[in-house]
């Protein structure tokens, strides 16, 4: 066995000290950044994304933050990334999901009449949410409403954008521009499709916003197969919603574009109407879809309801 003989010198002794100190503060750092990657991740939500089959197809979600629980639920002009300038800013204070309707995005198509609402109680279910605030746009937001109606005890609030209760009748003129969409769509085809639901007034601010429009007509390219798509996430109530809106007894806000088409502001205001203590928001400048054409403006009045949406209620 060799045996150095400088072992026992004193040079060898501080040597030896010296790296002691450096293992001793090595493993300290260590411990500190577990310490700190523990209390970062109690005080904050890291990004689900995932698929959940259920009875009607395959549903994509999001999920991110902690807290209350919202759910965003996207209209026809696109899928949850109209959700986009929402989805990170409401998940500071919220626990916020976003999903794609059966037919859309990355959910499967449907393939037979079914429940929207059905879908939507058995994603809460399957993610343990007792009760949800639900932020709904265009038909998300008549999705929203027929979900509070038959499921009360399952939600807290509602945000209706650009939107209403079913069974407002619509006018024949703006029937009939949108089955002009459907009806090109299997005689000429998606690409034409595409150009006339870009080009339905309701979305005409949106589509002369540089970014908004970029994404939007992203998203038409990417769902066009919507246009023919037999099973539409639409429920069938009866009576419809309008005439059921007395039974609506939580806190709603309505937020409506003042360039949205008239039928747009008809409705909102019939649904408002009927359902005691709600209110209304006018976002200028914005038509359809003020959530992705004034993003800074829908977060800050969407955000002061959600934090305190009792204080917000008009009186009936």
């Amino acid at each position: 066995m060799r045996i150095d003989s400088d072992m026992g010198s004193p040079d060898y002794t501080i040597r030896e000290n010296v790296n002691q100190v450096k293992i001793l503060g090595l493993n300290f750092m260590m411990r500190s950044c577990l310490v700190m990657i523990l209390l970062l991740l109690s005080t904050t939500s890291i990004l689900l994304a995932k698929s959940l089959t259920l009875d009607e197809g395959s549903i994509y979600y999001e999920m991110h933050g902690k807290g209350q629980a919202v759910v965003l639920l996207h209209g026809g002009f696109g899928d949850n990334r109209m959700w986009n300038l929402q989805f990170d800013v409401l998940s500071k204070d919220f626990k916020v999901i976003r999903y794609d309707q059966l037919g859309f995005g990355k959910s499967s198509k449907p393939q037979a009449e079914y429940s929207p609402v059905a879908v939507l109680l058995q994603l809460l279910n399957q993610l343990k949410i007792q009760k949800a605030i639900l932020i709904g746009n265009s038909m998300g937001g008549t999705l929203a409403i027929d979900f509070a109606l038959l499921h009360p005890d399952r939600v807290s609030s509602l945000v209706i954008v650009g939107s209403g209760a079913d069974g407002y009748p619509i006018p024949k003129e703006d029937q009939d521009r949108m089955n002009a969409v459907f009806s090109t769509a299997a005689q000429k085809g998606l690409p034409e499709a595409e150009e006339l639901w870009l080009a339905q007034p309701m979305v005409a601010v949106a589509m002369s916003h540089p970014a908004s429009s970029e994404l939007l007509r992203t998203m038409v390219k990417d769902n066009n197969s919507i246009f023919r798509m037999r099973f539409w996430p639409i429920e069938k109530m009866k009576p419809p919603g309008l005439e059921r809106l007395k039974e609506i007894n939580v806190p709603t806000l309505f937020i409506v574009g003042d360039q949205d088409i008239p039928v747009v502001h008809s409705i909102a205001d019939a649904t408002m109407t009927g359902i005691g203590g709600s209110r209304k928001v006018i976002i200028k400048d914005t038509d359809h879809l003020p959530q992705m054409e004034k993003p800074a403006e829908f977060n800050n009045v969407v955000t002061q309801f959600l934090k305190n949406p009792q204080s917000q209620k008009n009186q009936p």
